[in-house]
């Protein structure tokens, strides 16, 4: 997009996120999958975007991370922490993230929907894309992505790996909205 267009608040949501066979996308502590060239792709998908994430992500990650925004999304109205931006709604943390890219005075008209299960959940409406990572595992506990309706979204660019020692076979999905753009 061009940046008339960004200052015009043609933003997009994308829906970042790996997840099991079983719909499981953590266990509310931390990763519970490492897969060689995950975070690299993660990375090089979210670098120079804002991520909208809650305060368990946050907690899992440690640290905000470089050449991003890193939002928390929380209820708990005293909560700070080093290198976040606090919001209290997602049209709050949508507020932040467009003023953080007009900030860095960027081409960049993506906001990313980093996680967990209830930002999902409060966010995955007004997605334009979903970048997924799909591991084939079935963890038996923890919390899930929201269901949606599969049937809405085209799939592009799906790859795949094999399993290897230490982790499961997993592939890469990318899904656009089907009928219509959805600008935030």
């Amino acid at each position: 997009m061009t940046h008339d267009e960004n200052t015009n608040n043609r933003f997009q949501m994308v829906c970042v996120v790996a997840m099991a066979n079983n719909g499981v996308i953590g266990d509310g502590q931390g990763l519970i999958w490492h897969l060689p060239g995950d975070l690299p792709r993660v990375k090089k998908i979210t670098m120079g975007c804002p991520l909208i994430m809650g305060r368990r992500t946050w907690a899992s990650i440690g640290k905000a991370l470089p050449g991003r925004a890193s939002i928390v999304l929380t209820r708990d109205t005293s909560w700070t922490a080093d290198g976040a931006i606090v919001a209290h709604s997602l049209s709050d943390a949508i507020m932040h993230g467009k003023s953080w890219l007009a900030k860095q005075e960027s081409q960049e008209t993506r906001l990313i929907l980093f996680g967990g299960g209830e930002i999902y959940s409060l966010g995955i409406d007004l997605c334009q894309e979903i970048e997924l990572t799909r591991v084939n595992a079935t963890p038996p506990n923890g919390t899930k992505f929201p269901n949606i309706n599969w049937q809405e979204w085209d799939e592009f660019d799906a790859t795949s790996h094999k399993a290897g020692e230490g982790h499961p076979s997993f592939s890469y999905h990318r899904y656009i909205y089907k009928t219509q753009n959805r600008y935030v």
